[in-house]
C-alpha cells in the first residue's frame, strides 16, 4: 500500500528515525592526563545507570562532578582513557554505528553567523540527509521542524541576530533534520530566563513521548523544569549516587539517611547531597545504585531483552528507508552525501559566509583600495626616477607586508570560531576532513586575487612602475602568492591557536622572516653562521621576486631628477643588492612551495584537532 508523502514528513518529526535506543553503562571510568608531569586525574569512578527511550533523563550535579565527561563518552565523542561496558538495547555498543544512530548537541553551539536560520537548515539537510530525498521533500521537512520549533518567523534571519531562546531551537532544529533515535544536550538551558528554558524543556519532553532517547546535563534547574523529566543521575566526584525516575529519587535519598525539606526544590536538594553540604555518607547511595543496576543488567541479559522491541512502533516502509541511519552497513561510508556533494554544499556555504562577512570581505576589500590609493599619493611618479630608488625599493617591500597581514590577520581572529563549527559538523558525520578542507580553501580564493588585483591596479600605475604587461603580471603574481600563502598562514594559526594568541604569533612568526628579507640588511652582510637561515624567510624571495620584475631581464636605463644618480643602471641596483644572478622562477617556485607547504599543514591540523577533541 503506497504511503501518503505527508504523513511520512509528519512521521519524521513525530518519531524516531528507526527502532527506540534503550542505553545502558556499567562501570564507566575515565583518568585524564594532567598538565603537570605524568599524573592523571579520575573524572568518573565507576559510573552505572541507563538511558531509556521515550523518556527524557536529566544529568545533575555540582561543578566538577564529570556530567559533561559522562555526556561524552555516552555519545561516543570521547572513546579514550574510557574503562567500562555500554550497551545499546543489551548488546555491547558498536561505536560507528551508535554514531549514525545519535546526536550531541554542545553547551555552546556554533553556528556560522552570517547565515540565515533557513540557509543553516538547508546545509544541514543537504549534508545529513545527501540524496534519500527531493528537493521538493527536504524543503516540506525544514518548513516543518521550524513550524514545530516556534521558527517559521525567523527563516530569514542570520544567526547572528537571534536570541538565546532561539539559537537554542535551531540547534535542535539541524539535529531533527535526521530525526536520530539517541539525542545528548550539553546544559540547554545555560544562558536563558525561565520561560526560554522551559520552552526548550518542553520541546524535549515532546521529543522523549515520541519514543526518542534523550538525555542532558542541567544546571540548578527549577521545581517547574525538573518535574518535566522523566529520570535522573546525579553525579559526585565522579560517582553516580543516583540513576533512575525522579519521583523515587527522595525515597532512595532518604534511605540512605538524607531527608528532604518539605516544599524543597529536588534538584536542589540532590546537588546539595552531592556536594556533601547535606553531611552524611554518599557510599551508601553509589553502593546502591551500582548493585540496583548490576542487577538489572543480569536480568536484562537473563531475558534476552534485546533492541527494546516492547516500545518499538511500526512506521512505514518509505519512512523506514529514508531515515533508518542504522541501517546503512557499517562497511560503507558512514556520510549521507556523498564527496562531490558534500565539497559543493561546503563550498557554496563558505563562499555566502565569506563575502557576506562584513569584517573579512567588504571592509577588506574597501581597505585595500583605500590603502593604494593613500600609497599612490605619497609615491606618485617615483618607479622610473633613478634618484628615488630607495624609496621605491621600501615601496615595493610595503606592497609584501601590506598584502600579507591583510591576509592573515582577518582569518586568525575568524577561523577559530569556525573551527567549532568544523568540529562538531564533522564528529556528527556532516562531511569528511577532505570535503571541508578543499571547499575552504577554494572558497576564499576569489578574494585573494581580487584584493591583491585591486591593490595592483591603483598603487602600481600611480606609483609609475613599468607600464608592462609581462611585468605587471609576472608582479601580480607575486602579490598573488603572497596573499594566499598569507592566508593559509592565517589558517593554521587560527586552527591551532585561538584568536588572540593567534594574533600574536603572526607578528612573531615575521619577526625572523622580515629580518633576513634582503631588505633591511643585504644577505651577503649577514654573517655566515645565520646567512643560510635566508633560505627560509619567504619575505627574502618575495622582495627579490619583486625587484626582479621591477628591474631586472633587461629593464632600459631609468630617468634621473638629480644633477647624479648612482642607480641610472637598474642592473647596477640588482648588483650590490646581490640579486643580479638571482632567478624569477626559483622565487616563484619558493612562494609556491611555502603555500603548498602550508597547506598541507592545515589538513594535517585538522586531522590532529579532530583527533585530540576525541
Amino acid at each position: 500500500m503506497a504511503t501518503d508523502p505527508e504523513d511520512s514528513r509528519r512521521d519524521w518529526v513525530a518519531r524516531p528515525g528507526g527502532n527506540p535506543v534503550n542505553l545502558q553503562f556499567q562501570q564507566l571510568s575515565y583518568k585524564a592526563p594532567r598538565r603537570e608531569g605524568n599524573q592523571v586525574k579520575e573524572v568518573l569512578r565507576s559510573v552505572s545507570g541507563q538511558c531509556l527511550a521515550g523518556r527524557l533523563t536529566a544529568i545533575l550535579g555540582p561543578s566538577g562532578a564529570g556530567k559533561t565527561t559522562l555526556l561524552n563518552i555516552l555519545s561516543g565523542f570521547r572513546t579514550t582513557g574510557v574503562a567500562g561496558a555500554v550497551l545499546v538495547n543489551g548488546q555491547r555498543r558498536h561505536l560507528e554505528k551508535f554514531r549514525r544512530q545519535c546526536c550531541y548537541i554542545a553547551q555552546e553551539f556554533a553556528m556560522l553567523p552570517a547565515l540565515t536560520v533557513w540557509e543553516t537548515m538547508e546545509v544541514a539537510a543537504g549534508l545529513k540527509l545527501g540524496r534519500q530525498l527531493r528537493s521538493i521533500s527536504k524543503r516540506s521537512v525544514i518548513e516543518e521542524i521550524l513550524e514545530l520549533l516556534g521558527l517559521s518567523n525567523t527563516c530569514d534571519t542570520k544567526v547572528s541576530s537571534l536570541s538565546g531562546g532561539e539559537k537554542k531551537r535551531l540547534s535542535l532544529a539541524v539535529e531533527l533534520i535526521t530525526n536520530p533515535p539517541v539525542m545528548f544536550f550539553d546544559e540547554p538551558t545555560s544562558g536563558l530566563d525561565s520561560c526560554s528554558s522551559a520552552q526548550v524543556i518542553s520541546h524535549l519532553k515532546m521529543l522523549a513521548v515520541g519514543g526518542h532517547t534523550v538525555t542532558c546535563v542541567v544546571h540548578q534547574p527549577s521545581s517547574r523544569l525538573f518535574g518535566m523529566f522523566d529520570d535522573v543521575l546525579v553525579l559526585s566526584e565522579g560517582r553516580c549516587l543516583y540513576c533512575g525516575p525522579v519521583e523515587l529519587m527522595l525515597e532512595a535519598f532518604g534511605a540512605a539517611g538524607f531527608q528532604c525539606p518539605q516544599y524543597y526544590n529536588r534538584a536542589d536538594f540532590a546537588i546539595e547531597v552531592a556536594y556533601r553540604e547535606r553531611g552524611g555518607n554518599l557510599d551508601c547511595l553509589v553502593t546502591n545504585n551500582t548493585e540496583y543496576h548490576s542487577h538489572a543488567l543480569k536480568r536484562l541479559t537473563n531475558k534476552d531483552e534485546i533492541s527494546g522491541s516492547e516500545n518499538s512502533q511500526d512506521i512505514s516502509d518509505e519512512t523506514a528507508a529514508m531515515l533508518r541511519r542504522d541501517a546503512v552497513d557499517s562497511r560503507t561510508s558512514p556520510y549521507a552525501a556523498s564527496t562531490a556533494l558534500q565539497f559543493w554544499i561546503v563550498l557554496r556555504r563558505s563562499l555566502i559566509c565569506t563575502f557576506r562577512d562584513t569584517h573579512l570581505a567588504q571592509i577588506r576589500l574597501l581597505a585595500h583600495v583605500l590603502i593604494a590609493l593613500v600609497l599612490g599619493a605619497v609615491y606618485y611618479d617615483i618607479g622610473n626616477d633613478a634618484a628615488k630608488v630607495a624609496s621605491n625599493m621600501s615601496l615595493l617591500f610595503f606592497f609584501l607586508m601590506f598584502l600579507y597581514f591583510s591576509s592573515a590577520m582577518p582569518t586568525v581572529q575568524t577561523f577559530p570560531m569556525e573551527r567549532e563549527v568544523f568540529l562538531r559538523e564533522h564528529l556528527n558525520n556532516w562531511y569528511s576532513i577532505l570535503s571541508y578542507y578543499l571547499a575552504k580553501i577554494m572558497a576564499e580564493f576569489p578574494l585573494q586575487v581580487v584584493c591583491p588585483t585591486l591593490f595592483l591596479l591603483c598603487s602600481y600605475f600611480l606609483s609609475a612602475q613599468p607600464n608592462q604587461v609581462v611585468r605587471f603580471a609576472l608582479m601580480w603574481l607575486v602579490c598573488v602568492l603572497m596573499t594566499v600563502m598569507a592566508h593559509t598562514m592565517g589558517l593554521v594559526i587560527g586552527a591551532i591557536f585561538n584568536s588572540q594568541l593567534g594574533v600574536f604569533l603572526v607578528a612573531a612568526v615575521n619577526i625572523p622572516m622580515l629580518l633576513f628579507s634582503g631588505f633591511f640588511m643585504r644577505l651577503g652582510e649577514m654573517p655566515w653562521l645565520v646567512r643560510g637561515l635566508a633560505h627560509l624567510s619567504y619575505y627574502r624571495y618575495a622582495f627579490e621576486a619583486a625587484m626582479l620584475t621591477t628591474y631586472g631581464y633587461g629593464r632600459a636605463g631609468l630617468d634621473c631628477s638629480q644633477p647624479y644618480c648612482q642607480y641610472r643602471s637598474p642592473d647596477k641596483l640588482l648588483q650590490d643588492m646581490g640579486m643580479e644572478n638571482a632567478s624569477l622562477a626559483v622565487d616563484v617556485a619558493a612562494l609556491a612551495a611555502w603555500t603548498l607547504f602550508l597547506q598541507a599543514g592545515f589538513l594535517l591540523v585538522l586531522c590532529l584537532a579532530v583527533r585530540s577533541s576525541q
